[in-house]
């Protein structure tokens, strides 16, 4: 599979940017790498999953959602599930989750932590 340079880096930008770590229990400089994401996109949302490995060993996974509405203000969306040491991947609805699969090539997301 080819790296695109572009998959999930615009989920992830504004993601980071509305993270909180009084609120969300981590900040950007707490997150060591991106173990595996996912994303879809459609006219009306943007949406992403993130499975980040934080430097202190514990692993979160941010949800990202984007709804673009016509001629109206944008909203964004995080939610943060952490996950016990053994569990592998969060616990979604539908066996059919996350839209799209699982991407394991996140090297070109790692400029976004950094940046």
């Amino acid at each position: 599979m080819t790296n695109d340079p572009i998959k999930g880096v615009y989920e992830l930008g504004h993601a980071l940017h509305l993270l909180d770590a009084d609120h969300h229990g981590f900040a950007r400089s707490d997150i060591e790498r991106v173990e595996c994401f996912w994303t879809f996109g459609d006219l009306d949302t943007s949406s992403a999953g993130f499975l980040l490995r934080l430097r202190d060993g514990r692993r979160a996974y941010l949800d990202f959602l984007h709804w673009h509405a016509f001629e109206q203000d944008e909203d964004f969306r995080i939610e943060i599930e952490f996950l016990p040491y053994d569990q592998r991947y969060p616990t979604f609805a539908s066996a059919d989750e996350p839209m799209g699969g699982w991407s394991f090539d996140t090297s070109h997301l790692k400029k976004q932590l950094t940046s």
